[in-house]
């Protein structure tokens, strides 16, 4: 019995070795090197403002904690996570999970899905929130005609990225359920951003690992 026919409970866990950390490092720099393009300049010339994920971890210890955190300590933090946190997350859930992206795409539909009902339920919700409800699904619907399984899976960590920054961070921090109580402009720009981000930083890193 191999590692592949192993059941999973039973299954070792895999520990990456220092090459296989290096290539996770080199494809999440390349990922962030395109996301801080991305947000601090593409996305400030279309809304006027730029994507600041160091103000949302200020917002997460300021909601809960009532702390304040330096400036350059954010900047830290955000570039630690884009460059070694989400890249060794990926690894643990690409290697454990059965059927991983088609589970994170299923996560991110329903989580996304529910919302945009929560806010039509309420009476808040908006024709721009339906129209990026329909282009994340049929981004997300892609997966299905996607031949190319690098690409699909990079796509798809991309998106749950977007899931955990919005979906799970920022109602930490006291903000809306992905953004979508703020209008969502800044949610549609996020949501491609890590896009962006998570697809080159595992398909980096996946190229990288395939060539041993």
């Amino acid at each position: 019995m191999n590692a592949s026919t192993m059941p999973a409970a039973t299954r070792a866990i895999t520990i990456p070795g220092t090459r296989t950390l290096v290539n996770l490092a080199l494809g999440g720099l390349a990922g962030l090197l395109i996301w801080e393009i991305w947000a601090r300049v593409l996305t400030k010339a279309v809304l006027g403002y730029p994507l600041e994920p160091a103000g949302l971890i200020d917002a997460i210890f300021h909601h809960n904690l009532g702390l304040s955190v330096n400036y350059y300590l954010r900047e830290v933090l955000h570039y630690a996570v884009g460059i070694i946190g989400y890249p060794v997350l990926y690894f643990v859930i690409s290697r454990h999970l059965k059927n991983w992206s088609l589970v994170l795409d299923a996560v991110v539909f329903l989580t996304f899905s529910l919302g945009v009902a929560y806010y039509f339920a309420k009476g808040a919700g908006t024709p721009g929130h339906l129209a990026f409800w329909a282009i994340v699904t049929l981004f997300i619907a892609t997966r299905f005609i996607n031949r190319n399984e690098r690409l699909r899976d990079s796509i798809a960590w991309g998106t749950f990225t977007w899931l955990n920054a919005l979906g799970l961070m920022a109602p930490l921090g006291g903000l809306s359920f992905y953004l979508l109580g703020e209008g969502g402009e800044l949610s549609f720009m996020s949501f491609a951003g890590h896009v962006i981000y998570g697809a080159v930083a595992a398909w980096i890193f996946e190229a990288r690992e395939s060539r041993a």
